[in-house]
């Protein structure tokens, strides 16, 4: 167990604006500390107009590598030496590794979702998958799905343009199995009613309206249908709640974070982490 901070420890660090609400830290410095590796994980706040210089300031400080988080997602690829063709897919890195002075670009979020329903015993071969909201953790998400063998993905949201750039993405550069929709009460029925896994990834239900909920009717859900929803603030969504009255099997944020972030931390560190810590990691929140 690491006590102090000296000449030999090695530094990770996320960087994002806003910064001071991310649990990153609290996930990594306890896997440090379980593993007993010298290492601290540090948050830092980075304007985009110095993106770059900080970039270049971890490369330049020997580091073994940082996350990246909103707004610089994106942003932050043309200062890269390499991006893997997953994080080229979904067009964002989160997590960046420094390796014999190269800055190695990965998207984990993708991946960090399918170990979240694995964990559940939850398997997205062959599946129709329905997913509401067209974002960056949309996108993610859907990607990994398309990779990993889903049979149909659909992407709801109410500015259509969105999520046919996630679709033409997935039919174009992986298989053509998805398709892009208004998100409507009608056109959710017509998809939903008859999927495997229905995922919201949208921010409505978050802290501090928890009371609100993406969808107002939910009686289209049989107790066949996985239910997931990437807030974890609350723990329960409204949106869970629904479904959980319908019988169905939910899953909330937590478990995409987590796995996000230790797959990030075996890249770095080439540690497998174990089921005992992954455990432990889980009742943080």
């Amino acid at each position: 167990m690491i006590h102090s901070i000296n000449g030999k420890t090695k530094v990770l660090a996320v960087i994002g604006n806003p910064i001071e609400h991310s649990l990153s830290p609290q996930i990594h410095n306890t896997l440090c500390k379980e593993l007993g590796l010298n290492y601290v994980y540090v948050p830092f706040k980075v304007e985009t107009a110095f993106l770059e210089e900080a970039v270049k300031g971890f490369k330049a400080a020997g580091m073994l590598g940082f996350n990246v988080t909103i707004p610089h997602k994106q942003n932050i690829m043309p200062y890269l030496d390499e991006i893997t063709p997953e994080a080229e897919l979904m067009e964002a890195v989160n997590t960046v590794k420094i390796s014999e002075g190269r800055l190695i670009g990965y998207n984990t979020d993708g991946i960090g979702f399918i170990r979240s329903l694995k964990a559940n015993d939850v398997d997205v071969k062959e599946k129709k998958v329905v997913i509401i909201g067209a974002g960056g953790a949309s996108r993610g998400i859907a990607v990994k799905m398309a990779l990993e063998g889903a049979a149909e993905i659909i992407i709801l949201n109410r500015t259509l343009e969105k999520a046919q750039e996630i679709s033409h993405v997935i039919n174009s550069k992986i298989k053509k199995i998805a398709k892009a929709d208004h998100m409507n009460q009608e056109i959710l029925f017509h998809y939903a009613n008859n999927c495997d896994i229905f995922i919201n990834t949208t921010p409505i239900g978050m802290y501090p309206h928890e009371n609100d909920c993406p969808i107002e009717d939910m009686n289209f859900l049989t107790e066949n249908t996985v239910v997931c929803d990437l807030i974890y603030n609350p723990k329960k969504t409204v949106f869970l709640k629904k479904a959980e009255e319908k019988g169905c099997k939910i899953i909330n944020g937590w478990g995409m974070l987590l796995y996000q972030a230790i797959e990030a931390f075996e890249i770095w560190t080439g540690i497998t982490v174990n089921k005992g810590i992954i455990d432990l990691l889980y009742n943080i929140n």
